[in-house]
């Protein structure tokens, strides 16, 4: 018996062994190798918990690989998110991540980068560049709306048992929304002809909380048939979650995105915001970082990448009495929060290896 422990024992050594010799033989590629590489991630705005997530979970990304990266908050300027694209061309940058932002606006600056050779890997937004441009160094990523828009809608007509009066919540012409919306016209609304939209909201991008909150607060006082409340995005959610409290009514709320603050009143009010579907923008970061490395590196990327989403949902999260939940706290109940391998090479463990 012993022997045979022995023997089990040296053929584990020995497979963990070869491990170790077949990851330290991975080449890095040579465009990379030896190099420390500057990327600079321009956003939109960079303000949130959402946000300020997805900076950080950048940051780590290309802290691993030993990369200069530059975070350029434009502060909802278009304009200046198209200088800083041109900047980051003039300074002659590996590649540039973007965060947002208007295609009209942007496309140009875009176009300059990518005839100069840089990767750009877009995130929530998309730029029409024919193919002889951008030589396979563009992505559009996105945090797969059509699914996020797909689980929290059905999970409005699950809980309403496919029939009710719906406050919905429209942000149009906003890329991310936009696709969201699709779902609902083209999908939620034909199969379920239960759902009866009794009104629609769209206040646009600038400051909406305060903004949804006053205008359901309004419908909330003249109408007392409402049976759900559907928020395209998360910051609609809270100021619609405001109203529905102030009102003393428990009308049932579903929305898109997360964030800490999201939670805490999930959290509060259980029996009001009752899900929301998401992505970890941790994750968003991981993904453009390894993405923008694997074109760096000539490796084929692809135009179009949607991340995984998950549904949050109130009933599988502790009550506030057992536990306060933030998003960190998330990849304890859901798989595929916190970290993905999406992208992920061995020579980029190798990188990693030789920069720490």
């Amino acid at each position: 018996m012993k022997k045979c422990l022995v023997s089990v024992l040296l053929i584990l050594l020995a497979v963990s062994f070869m491990g170790v010799v077949s990851a330290a033989n991975v080449e890095i590629p040579e465009n990379i190798k030896g190099r420390t590489l500057r990327m600079a991630l321009v956003k939109e705005w960079g303000t949130g918990t959402h946000m300020i997530t997805h900076i950080n979970g950048t940051r780590a990304e290309a802290e691993k690989y030993g990369i200069d990266l530059s975070v350029i908050d434009a502060n909802n300027n278009l304009a200046k998110m198209s200088d800083a694209i041109d900047n980051a061309v003039s300074n002659k940058m590996d590649a540039i991540l973007i965060s947002h932002g208007k295609a009209p606006a942007l496309k140009d600056a875009v176009i300059r980068a990518l005839k100069a050779g840089i990767p750009v890997i877009v995130f929530d937004n998309d730029f029409d560049v024919p193919y002889e441009i951008h030589q396979g160094k563009l992505v559009s990523l996105d945090q797969y709306d059509l699914m996020m828009g797909l689980l929290s809608q059905m999970s409005l007509v699950q809980e309403l048992d496919g029939s009710g009066n719906v406050i919905y919540n429209r942000v149009a012409n906003v890329p991310p929304t936009d696709k969201r919306h699709r779902i609902w016209q083209g999908g939620i609304l034909p199969t379920y002809p239960g759902i009866k939209v009794v009104n629609t909201i769209d206040q646009g991008t600038d400051n909406p909380m305060p903004k949804a909150q006053s205008a359901l607060e309004t419908l909330l006082t003249s109408r007392n048939d409402i049976d759900a409340v559907y928020a395209v995005w998360d910051e609609y959610a809270k100021g619609f979650y405001n109203a529905i409290v102030a009102s003393g009514k428990t009308i049932p709320l579903y929305s898109v995105d997360i964030s800490d603050q999201d939670l805490a009143m999930m959290q509060e009010h259980p029996e009001i915001w009752r899900s929301s579907a998401a992505v970890d923008p941790t994750i968003v970061g991981q993904v453009q970082i390894r993405l923008a490395l694997k074109a760096i590196a000539g490796e084929k990327i692809p135009r179009y990448y949607s991340l995984k989403p998950v549904l949050v949902h109130v009933d599988d999260l502790p009550s506030k009495e057992e536990k306060r939940v933030s998003m960190a706290d998330l990849a304890d109940y859901y798989d595929g929060w916190g970290y993905t391998t999406d992208f992920l090479e061995d020579w980029m463990i190798a990188l990693e290896e030789s920069v720490n």
